[in-house]
């Protein structure tokens, strides 16, 4: 495991070889959200984000339904703005409606 920092915040980084941006945070309102690019080597402008999800581990068993990113950041603090769209400016998509019939 290895500690980084991205912008002003400090971020636990699981697994050096990413291949994709993959982001699970949680917000101030408690909710988790994970960001996630679309494809290899993706990074964090192309993410699409889901959520909310109740729980670190509700984001992290949802990621299941997509191929391997190679390594996930999380920010665990709860200080993460409540987010209003994807980071690729798209709207935050619903595990409930996923296309890949997430249930969180």
């Amino acid at each position: 495991m290895t500690q980084h920092i991205m912008g002003n915040k400090s971020l636990v980084f699981l697994n050096e070889s990413m291949s994709r941006h993959c982001f699970i945070y949680k917000a101030k309102n408690g909710s988790w959200y994970m960001e996630l690019a679309d494809d290899e080597y993706g990074e964090q402008y192309d993410s699409d984000l889901y959520g909310p999800f109740n729980s670190q581990q509700a984001a992290d068993d949802y990621l299941d339904n997509f191929s391997n990113p190679g390594g996930i950041y999380y920010d665990k603090k709860g200080k993460m703005k409540v987010p209003k769209k994807a980071p690729n400016g798209s709207a935050i998509i619903s595990p409930k409606k996923s296309k890949f019939g997430g249930y969180y």
